[in-house]
């Protein structure tokens, strides 16, 4: 039995230990390679503050959601209900990198109470915003063999009466973690299809799909709703050779269930391809590396990193189709995450 992730965690597991080799790209300071974005088709936008946020509950909105994204060490938060979405930076991660117990964050997730909680390749953290630094409160090693590329919350009621942290990982795999750091799988996500039904072809139709970069998942009172980022790859969990062009899936959450090893899948929403009536400067067709996603009404806002900087573009929900916010010239997104309050229009 699973046990849930209460809203006041206690159980500590010690310090992290080693894990199984790398599976992806993900959470590490090298160029994973994968990305659609081409560097010199992108024309750096106006800046924004990078300046520290003191506060300890990481401020609110007024909807009382913030987006969060992070870095391989350090931590960004932006208001959803301003557009466009810009990113301020909260402070560094301190139990990663120089004197820390990982080299780097591969994701995070928020709960409905806007408690964050961050995954590297050995451990799960609470963590707690004090000033400029981001302090990891306690450190839950993970049991399993693999690396979590992307985490977020299942609703209340889907795994169990709680909210329950579900991590997944390039193998295409998602799996409920306790908070002993036990994990116990929970689906699939399928196998790659003919095409995405916008006319883009799949050259590894029929294999299974990987993870690109994330999950997100939110309550949506009570009809709750899924997005990841996939990439189809010729030879999976291998990721020589994959699509550089991301794929936006949307995901049934309600055919989470323990011990489930069959896709939970949806629907394909389509290729994370340039869209039609985008206004920014970039010449990018399409794009990849997506490591967080984070939704909010019709969107899906998405983070990337390519040759050390990162990319905030946003995702229709509809179709997948992409247009780019902003760059973040030395910020090369590795995750992100939203409350599963958040508000969201499913796409039809």
């Amino acid at each position: 039995m699973v046990a849930a992730w209460g809203l006041a965690l206690a159980w500590g597991c010690g310090e992290p230990g080693g894990l199984g080799p790398d599976a992806g790209g993900k959470g590490s300071s090298a160029d994973s390679g994968m990305s659609g974005l081409d560097v010199d088709d992108i024309v750096i936008q106006p800046g924004v503050d990078t300046g520290p946020t003191v506060g300890r509950d990481g401020g609110s909105t007024p909807s009382g959601v913030l987006i969060w994204a992070h870095t391989d060490n350090a931590l960004f938060r932006g208001d959803p209900s301003t557009q466009p979405l810009q990113l301020t930076r909260v402070g560094s991660f301190d139990c990663i990198g120089d004197g820390g117990t990982s080299s780097s964050m591969t994701d995070l997730a928020v709960n409905m109470n806007g408690q964050l909680f961050g995954v590297s390749a050995a451990a799960v953290y609470p963590l707690e915003i004090r000033g400029s630094s981001v302090h990891c409160a306690e450190t839950w090693r993970l049991q399993s063999s693999g690396r979590f590329y992307g985490m977020t919350f299942a609703p209340a009621g889907v795994l169990g009466p709680e909210e329950m942290l579900v991590g997944a990982n390039s193998a295409g795999e998602l799996w409920a973690i306790d908070a002993q750091g036990s994990a116990t799988q929970v689906g699939t996500f399928g196998q790659v299809p003919a095409d995405d039904g916008h006319g883009h072809v799949y050259a590894n139709a029929g294999k299974d799909w990987e993870l690109s970069g994330d999950i997100v998942f939110l309550s949506n009172d009570g009809d709750p709703v899924g997005f990841a980022t996939l990439r189809d790859c010729p030879n999976p969990p291998s990721t020589t050779g994959c699509n550089r062009v991301d794929t936006l899936v949307e995901i049934d959450v309600t055919k989470l269930a323990l011990g489930n090893t069959a896709s939970v899948t949806k629907s394909v929403r389509g290729q994370v391809v340039k869209g039609a009536g985008c206004n920014d400067p970039s010449t990018a067709t399409g794009y990849g590396s997506t490591y967080g996603i984070a939704a909010w009404n019709d969107k899906v806002f998405g983070f990337s990193r390519k040759s050390g900087d990162g990319y905030l573009i946003e995702i229709d929900n509809q179709d997948g189709t992409a247009c780019l916010v902003q760059r973040y010239p030395d910020d090369a997104f590795a995750g992100a995450g939203v409350s599963t309050l958040a508000p969201v229009q499913g796409p039809n």
